[in-house]
């Protein structure tokens, strides 16, 4: 079908199925008007989400030996790291943590900015996230572990949009050279456009086309403007 692995035939086809994955003018949270947009709302239902969250558990069984505490960004973060928890409980047999944070502090009940396991300075973290543009949202998640000194040991993520953040390197390289941790995708763009526009040619997939002769022109025309400038 592809130059995918099973595990990314399977994820891609939830995205476009669910539509999370979708294509023709969207505005990304860094503000860029993007031919592509991916929206983990969608994962509206709990057969679909726990087929999701078994991509991302597999996937980082593979990436992520060893013990983890998985940490989700508030909103679209929650679900996706409480399902992946789980998922990941049953394919390790093992306890698997997980944390969330408020969006604004809670001064009354147990209090503060975290729900779930709270976080010490003892286990590094393991961010899930549903997709990487400019890496704002990994700033502002750092913005509330750094002060208090926890540790990260890396970020997952759905799908690396291959952008330049604030620099002109990827936004996934500039995070991993500040922060000092690994940024790791399900799926690029990169092997998304080649699943399903090869050789010049849309790819029918799923009974449909997905990529047509004016987006991907679109596709080509964002990529030059928002792409890496270095590596």
């Amino acid at each position: 079908m592809s130059g995918l692995s099973p595990l990314q035939n399977k994820f891609l086809d939830l995205l476009l199925s669910s539509g999370a994955l979708r294509f023709g003018e969207f505005k990304t949270k860094s503000g860029r008007t993007s031919p592509y947009f991916m929206n983990t709302g969608a994962f509206d239902h709990g057969r679909l989400l726990r087929e999701v969250a078994r991509c991302y558990a597999e996937f980082i069984d593979q990436s992520f030996p060893g013990s983890v505490h998985l940490y989700g960004p508030a909103y679209k973060g929650i679900t996706l790291a409480a399902a992946t928890a789980m998922e990941l409980s049953g394919i390790r047999s093992a306890q698997v943590p997980f944390t969330f944070n408020r969006k604004e502090a809670k001064d009354h009940g147990e209090g503060g900015i975290f729900v779930g396991r709270i976080p010490d300075k003892s286990t590094p973290m393991l961010i899930i996230e549903d997709v990487m543009t400019g890496g704002t949202s990994i700033r502002e998640t750092m913005a509330l572990l750094t002060p208090r000194e926890i540790p990260v040991r890396g970020v997952v993520i759905g799908i690396d949009r291959q952008e330049r953040g604030e620099t002109d390197l990827a936004a996934s390289t500039e995070v991993t050279r500040i922060y000092g941790f690994a940024v790791k995708a399900i799926l690029t763009m990169d092997e998304i456009i080649k699943a399903l526009w090869v050789h010049d040619k849309p790819v029918e997939r799923l009974g449909r086309i997905w990529i047509d002769e004016s987006i991907n022109s679109r596709i080509g025309d964002y990529r030059t403007t928002w792409g890496p400038l270095k590596t």
